[in-house]
């Protein structure tokens, strides 16, 4: 999770260039912004003059004071962070939606460091509505892929990278800045490193770093770094993580930034102790530990340096030193009310089985994996999750590696079949069987190929439950068939009406029964239509009309639910209605903010008496 965190941390210092309106204090904001991420040292002490100064309008005072509690995150002085965004939040003008949602942005990382995690959300979604209404697409798509990383955090796997996906196919569509895309990279990285898929999480972890280091961004430089040491300790590249976190260790006492003096060296210990070199790791473990409590807060960084102490004194054969380290992560457990408490509580519990079974307190270590066995339970569901999202991604990463393998076993099918001719002196015959076999053994791999890519591009853009496309699947839609080619299209989301009554009435069998029977009507009246329809989650379903005006979609829409009303779609013979919200594209509207008006409409149906269309 370490990672994952550092992902967020990271996309949250890259997002501000090429952001602003045309607004003089934006621009001036733009060039400030650039030389605190260069120079971040020397703009504390300009930032703190400046705010001295008088004639500085409100909007300046709170943009001032949240750069400089993004400075001090940075280095690492958490009490003067801290205290700057609470200043800044006083000086918030109300009348501004850009500036609120710059401060909530940046907020919501310091509520992360502080393991606040549903308010670190709750901020950057709040954050993403204001970039809305200041009509800010860049800043909006960047706070989206914030949320990704911080569901990533939270282990939401497939919903991170659903938005992850959506504000990459937004940037692209876009073309926003490099800084746009260096934390879109960055987010891939943490959640193909997250998926096991190393290869992958480097390869955009090094895109980051290169766009870091062209900008000339310190700032951002260091997390980026970061990042690719944890994904090279994670992928068993030992020693190029050891050199990168040594790296680390310069570059953050070269730009006096002591959080990552804590970093660099708890990281680095985890090499050591992979390695066995349990003396070196003891000594980055003490260098890391004197920065606690100072330059960081956040408990998930503790219990992990905590359980860093343990691993290495049980590697030692010191279980008592073990112990105390793993009662302070079980006390920091305590009030660590998280998703992640339980994967935490996991590790410290199995160092503690092992603690107290090195001792001989065979009963006590007996109830820790009692205790574990039940955690473990609980979360199966969260990690069968995450298998089938591991595998969902994994497949196009195995390809080539399948390749390889159906090759070397042709190969050595092959060479069998060729020494039993030989030895009957029909080499020449075996040239020719060779020359059958290998184009039989293509052509049999490259459909079964086909197949398998079939077969996985179906399960990934269907909707298991009712047969209709998913959300993925219409996005991409969207994405290569409509945006920048087709401007003239209208799009609805329907939803129907008081569903949760029916599943409480009726159970959830009728409730499956009506939104089969939902996609079923669908499908039969847009089968002769251009248009295109996927369960986009819940109850709700979404329509996409090319070449449909607003006022054509409406109606459209409208007939579908005189239709849905009309029909009995389950064995209670219940009649259901539906709402319906319409929006319409338009020459430069961003994708993201075409589905929230039409979302918004959505509801304006349902909180002024459902059963309607409302556009």
């Amino acid at each position: 999770m370490r990672i994952i965190y550092f992902t967020v941390y990271l996309v949250c210092f890259c997002c501000s260039f090429n952001l602003f309106s045309s607004t003089s204090f934006r621009t001036a904001f733009l060039v400030t912004e650039q030389r605190a991420l260069a120079e971040p040292n020397q703009l504390i002490e300009e930032l703190v003059l400046t705010q001295a100064a008088q004639g500085i309008s409100t909007t300046e005072h709170a943009y001032n004071n949240t750069l400089l509690a993004r400075l001090y995150l940075f280095k690492g002085d958490i009490a003067r962070s801290q205290s700057y965004f609470a200043l800044a939040q006083q000086q918030l003008p109300k009348d501004d939606d850009w500036i609120q949602g710059y401060w909530l942005m940046y907020r919501s990382v310091f509520s992360l460091e502080e393991g606040l995690l549903p308010e670190s959300i709750k901020q950057i979604r709040l954050a993403q509505n204001a970039f809305i209404q200041a009509n800010d697409l860049e800043m909006l798509v960047q706070a989206e892929s914030i949320e990704g990383a911080l569901l990533l955090w939270q282990e939401e796997y497939p919903k991170a990278i659903e938005i992850i996906e959506n504000a990459y196919i937004e940037a692209k569509t876009a073309n926003m800045s490099s800084t746009t895309m260096l934390y879109v990279y960055d987010s891939l990285a943490a959640y193909y490193s997250t998926m096991s898929l190393f290869e992958k999480g480097e390869q955009y972890a090094v895109l980051a770093r290169d766009i870091a280091s062209k900008n000339g961004d310190v700032v951002n430089g260091l997390p980026v770094i970061y990042i690719l040491c944890m994904t090279y300790e994670r992928a068993e590249k030992l020693d190029s993580a050891a050199a990168c976190y040594e790296e680390m260790i310069m570059l953050s006492a070269m730009v006096k930034a002591p959080r990552y003096l804590f970093l660099a060296p708890a990281g680095k210990a985890n090499v050591a102790l992979k390695q066995k070199k349990y003396s070196q790791a003891l000594q980055l473990l003490n260098l890391a530990k004197s920065y606690v409590n100072t330059v960081i807060v956040n408990p998930a960084h503790i219990i992990a340096l905590n359980n860093g102490f343990a691993k290495t004194f049980l590697a030692l054969q010191q279980p008592e030193q073990a112990l105390e380290y793993i009662q302070a992560s079980e006390l920091l457990l305590t009030d660590y009310d998280r998703p992640l408490n339980n994967r935490y509580s996991r590790n410290t519990l199995s160092l503690k089985a092992q603690s107290l079974e090195q001792l001989g307190r065979f009963a006590e270590a007996t109830n820790a994996l009692k205790l574990l066995i039940k955690l473990t339970e609980q979360a199966k569901e969260t990690t069968q999750q995450k298998l089938e999202q591991e595998a969902r991604s994994r497949f196009e990463s195995t390809q080539q590696d399948i390749k390889l393998q159906l090759a070397e076993e042709k190969l050595k099918y092959q060479q069998i079949t060729l020494d039993k001719l030989a030895k009957e002196g029909q080499l020449q015959a075996a040239y020719s069987v060779i020359g059958i076999l290998a184009i039989l053994s293509i052509t049999i791999f490259a459909l079964n190929q086909r197949k398998a890519y079939l077969r996985s591009q179906r399960r990934a853009n269907t909707d298991p439950l009712t047969g209709a496309h998913n959300r993925r699947y219409i996005l991409d839609f969207i994405a290569s068939q409509l945006i920048g080619k087709q401007q003239n299209f209208s799009v609805s989301i329907l939803d129907i009406d008081h569903f949760k009554q029916v599943n409480d009435q009726y159970g959830h069998d009728i409730g499956d029964q009506a939104l089969i029977a939902f996609s079923a009507l669908l499908t039969e009246q847009l089968a002769d239509t251009e248009y295109q329809f996927a369960r986009f989650g819940g109850e709700e379903f979404i329509v996409i009309m090319p070449n449909l005006t607003l006022a054509q979609g409406h109606d459209f829409i409208g007939n579908l639910c005189i239709c849905l009303k009309s029909l009995s779609l389950t064995d209670k013979k219940i009649t259901l209605t539906s709402s319906a919200g319409v929006a319409q594209m338009q020459p430069g509207l961003a994708l993201n903010t075409l589905l929230k008006i039409a979302d918004t409409n959505l509801y304006h149906a349902k909180n002024t008496g459902r059963d309607k269309v409302c556009s």
